[in-house]
């Protein structure tokens, strides 16, 4: 028997040996090899989802991100390209690129909305643990774990609504964000895209509206304020509620400085500041400045050439024909104008209350506050609204952004708190006019003049520099908005650019624009278009026409004084704005003639197959009648008016140029020897017929100036105009009262009511500019020679057929005294006589009165027109020349007693 144990059982079998270490690898490598099957699932189950997505809609829109093309904000720029009249938007926004974003706005923004915004991938599960945590000891979400990618999914993509569909959708969107845009990229689409309020969108918008200014231009606390506001606009505004946007501003500020962006000494200065803003309102831009009826005139053209949204969004750059600082003296010479109407008549007043910001700040804070007018520098002279800071008693004081000023009320006119009415500056300002250059620092005060007011003599070219007073103090009266309407419009008369267009007083009370959309009976501004039609059948400015009663049917017109001048040149009879001769040359020349020849100067309004029509009854806008008047210095051509130069889109492309698309840029009316002729008949009116007090005018040189125009006023005088022209600008004015037709008041004629404001303005226009002569006339062609001659036959004719009626009349007087045995006088027949008979008579020295006309017409025709200054001495006729044609338009034609030479 053997000792030895049987341990057998104790022996392991080789092939059981080997199978622990094996056991030992796979339990080594299980947990790896989970790893990366669950990572090559995940990956598979990834890329399987991507394929998904990127058949969906939110894949295609987040791939056209790299397209994107923000709703943008069009402006509208004056003639220079630089000066913005205007804007329109649906969101005001001005996209910037990365680089134009400044570092401490992208710092701000970074700090109060994901700091770690460069370090994540789209989803930052770090910043959902931190907020959670925090969410979970204050009881209550005080922070958001949402990164600024996410956000901006939110802004572009998703609804508001707080959903877990929507979370994870937004989760998502942000990860594709992330994997197709660069940092710079996502940030860029953030700050122009974020609601800052107001209707502004993006950070450089933002910063025009709450600061005045670009963005660029920001210091720490106000960056710091635009990256505050867009968690909760309307909660955190700093119009609404000031003390909520600070607090939240100095928080930005405070985040800033822990992740190191600024000092704590910036940090503290920062806070310290208290809110400033210079909120600037485009809808106010639009509605309240001096170029408002000339950007709804634009608006108006935009939208029928792109359509509501494409002006609205397409963010055009629109260049104007305007010219920004003629605008605003345009402007002021209307209310003026209007203004000084109502002091004639005692100072009436339009019934409507005075506007009060507080109403629209809602009780906040009035320096806020800018008016649009008050972005330009102010001049002596000038209208313009103020707001009242503090009312004392009868004592307000007045602010016109950085001028101020304080006024003593009358108790019947209140004012409040808020109140911003209309004031006219006396003294204080830097400038005397809009076309002034700032000055800056105090001039010397030029010499006064020697000469007595409205004597002859040395006169001051144009006015002293105006020394500004001390601490931007202005004197200044206070003034109530007139009832009474009034209208201005200028235009390039060789390009029919409009460089000034004045709708009404204000376009804030009354958007209708009387220069474009009021169709007013023109009076004797009518008349030119009838002497035309004349002139182009044969007619000269020296013919004569009878100033003699006239009955149509029932209607017999009237001259403004009543009386009559007999036969008298057409030049006297238009410089004189006879009404008598206008309604003879339309009998002769024929209605359907005239009436075409209205047409022609492209009035679309019919004038009415009537004979009154010849004294301006047919009703004509403003802005038709000066293009139609632009034809007679454009030596018979009239060149479209229109407000838009040039459309450049977004990126610069031209869309739109006035000179290269438009195909009726310019069409010719009539000849340039009518043009010449008319022209020359006009320069009667400011030379010596109803328009001379342009020729009164002592300061600048309009007085020196060839101007040809014609003023009109209307039965009742219900409206008044005065058009004039230079060679190269025409500019019209219109005064009345508004959708009726209601008396200005007797003795209100277009000299009196409409000729002042047009002076008022032209005499600032012109300064500086030079001195234009018309062009000589040239001499007419050989189809109106012929008219002309027909009509010397014609002329001659009746006046043969008039000395054969005085002479058989005389004759049978004659025997008629003999045979009774009556001694008779020729000065007891001459009342009896016709007057024309009488006149025939009176000039008969040796030669018929026939001859003596023919003659001295012919002799007027063979001298050319030329300038006064340079015309040689015309050579006197070889006979007596009849009393009533004159070589001097202004003087009407003498009356001889019977028997006596000249």
């Amino acid at each position: 028997m053997s000792n030895a144990l049987n341990l057998s059982h104790l022996v392991e079998d080789p092939a059981a040996v080997a199978r622990p270490g094996w056991s030992r690898w796979w339990r080594w490598a299980a947990l790896p090899l989970s790893l990366v099957i669950s990572a090559s699932l995940g990956a598979l189950t990834t890329l399987l989802f991507l394929q998904w997505f990127a058949t969906t809609d939110d894949y295609r829109q987040v791939a056209a991100l790299a397209d994107f093309q923000p709703s943008v904000v069009t402006r509208v720029y004056a003639d220079d390209g630089r000066t913005v009249i205007g804007e329109f938007a649906l969101e005001r926004r001005v996209p910037l690129s990365y680089d134009e974003i400044p570092l401490r706005m992208r710092q701000a923004i970074m700090a109060i909305e994901d700091a770690r915004f460069e370090y994540h991938w789209g989803v930052d599960p770090i910043g959902l643990a931190r907020a959670a945590w925090k969410n979970f000891l204050a009881g209550r979400t005080v922070e958001g774990g949402s990164t600024l990618t996410q956000q901006l999914t939110k802004i572009l993509f998703l609804s508001p609504e707080r959903t877990i569909e929507r979370k994870i959708q937004e989760a998502i969107l942000a990860l594709q964000i992330e994997r197709q845009y660069t940092k710079e990229q996502i940030m860029e689409l953030y700050c122009n895209q974020i609601n800052l309020g107001g209707g502004a969108y993006g950070v450089e918008a933002g910063a025009q509206y709450y600061f005045g200014k670009s963005i660029k231009d920001c210091s720490i606390e106000e960056c710091a304020l635009l990256a505050a506001i867009p968690k909760a606009p309307s909660g955190y505004s700093p119009i609404l509620r000031p003390q909520e946007a600070k607090r939240r501003r100095n928080l930005v500020i405070t985040n800033m400085l822990e992740a190191g962006y600024i000092t704590a000494a910036e940090a503290e200065a920062a806070k310290a500041t208290e809110l400033k803003l210079n909120v600037t309102s485009a809808r106010e831009l639009n509605t309240s400045g001096p170029f408002a009826y000339v950007v709804e005139e634009v608006r108006r053209e935009l939208e029928s050439r792109f359509g509501t949204r494409g002006t609205h969004t397409g963010g055009l750059q629109v260049i104007t024909t305007i010219d920004a600082p003629a605008q605003i003296q345009a402007v002021n010479a209307v209310r003026w104008g209007l203004h000084r109407y109502e002091e004639r008549h005692g100072g009436s007043r339009r019934d409507t209350p005075i506007p009060n910001i507080l109403e629209e700040l809602k009780g906040k804070d009035l320096s806020t506050y800018r008016h649009p007018e008050w972005a330009y520098e102010p001049f002596n002279g000038m209208y313009l609204h103020g707001l009242v800071m503090r009312v004392t008693g009868r004592t307000a004081e007045v602010s016109f952004g950085k001028y101020r000023a304080t006024v003593t009320f009358s108790p019947d006119h209140p004012l409040r708190e808020g109140d911003l009415p209309m004031f006219v500056i006396k003294s204080g300002a830097p400038r005397n006019s809009a076309m002034e250059p700032v000055i800056d620092t105090p001039l010397p005060s030029a010499p006064a003049s020697t000469s007595a007011p409205g004597r002859k003599g040395r006169r001051e070219s144009s006015p002293p520099p105006t020394v500004p007073a001390p601490n931007g103090v202005l004197q200044v009266e206070l003034r109530s908005l007139p009832a009474v309407a009034g209208a201005l419009l200028c235009l390039d008369a060789r390009t029919g650019e409009i460089k000034t267009m004045v709708g009404g007083y204000d376009f804030s009370q009354s958007k209708f624009n009387n220069a474009t959309q009021a169709n007013r009976q023109t009076g004797s501004c009518f008349k030119p278009f009838i002497y035309t039609a004349a002139i182009e059948n044969g007619w000269t400015p020296d013919d004569l026409v009878s100033d003699t009663p006239f009955q149509s049917g029932n209607w017999s017109p009237r001259n403004y004084d009543g009386s009559f001048t007999g036969p008298i040149p057409l030049r006297t009879a238009l410089a004189k704005s006879r009404n008598i001769p206008a309604v003879r040359l339309l009998a002769s020349v024929g209605i359907r003639r005239g009436a075409e020849m209205v047409r022609r100067f492209g009035i679309t309004n019919p004038m009415a197959p009537y004979l009154p029509s010849a004294l301006g009854a047919t009703e004509v806008p403003l802005i038709e009648m000066v293009a139609a008047y632009s034809v007679f210095p454009n030596k018979g051509k009239r060149a479209k008016p229109h407000l838009i130069r040039r459309i450049l889109d977004y990126d610069g492309r031209t869309l739109f140029d006035f000179d290269r698309d438009e195909t009726e840029r310019e069409t010719r009316v009539i000849s340039d020897y009518v043009a010449a002729q008319m022209v020359d008949m006009m320069r009667g009116v400011v030379d010596g017929g109803t328009a001379t007090k342009i020729r009164a005018v002592a300061d600048g040189d309009l007085n020196k100036r060839q101007i040809g125009g014609k003023t009109g006023t209307v039965n009742d005088w219900t409206d008044a105009w005065f058009i004039g022209y230079t060679p190269s600008i025409t500019c019209g004015v219109w005064i009345g009262y508004p959708g009726e037709k209601r008396t200005l008041g007797k003795g209100e004629t277009g000299s009196e009511a409409a000729l002042p404001m047009w002076i008022e303005f032209m005499k600032v226009y012109l300064r500086g500019k030079p001195i234009e002569t018309f062009d000589k006339a040239p001499v007419p062609d050989a189809e109106l020679e012929k008219l002309q001659a027909e009509r010397d036959r014609q002329e001659r004719k009746e006046l043969e057929s008039g000395v054969a009626t005085l002479m058989e009349d005389t004759e049978t007087s004659s025997a008629k005294r003999a045979i009774t045995g009556q001694p008779g006088s020729p000065r007891d027949e001459e009342p009896t006589r016709p007057r024309r008979a009488q006149t025939l008579m009176e000039e008969s020295t040796g030669q018929t009165a026939v001859d003596e006309a023919q003659s001295a017409k012919r002799a007027q025709r063979q001298r050319p027109s030329e300038p006064s200054d340079v015309a040689p001495p015309a050579p006197k006729p070889t006979v007596k020349k009849p009393s009533f044609i004159t070589d001097d338009p202004p003087k009407p034609p003498r009356r001889e007693p019977p028997g006596r030479d000249r």
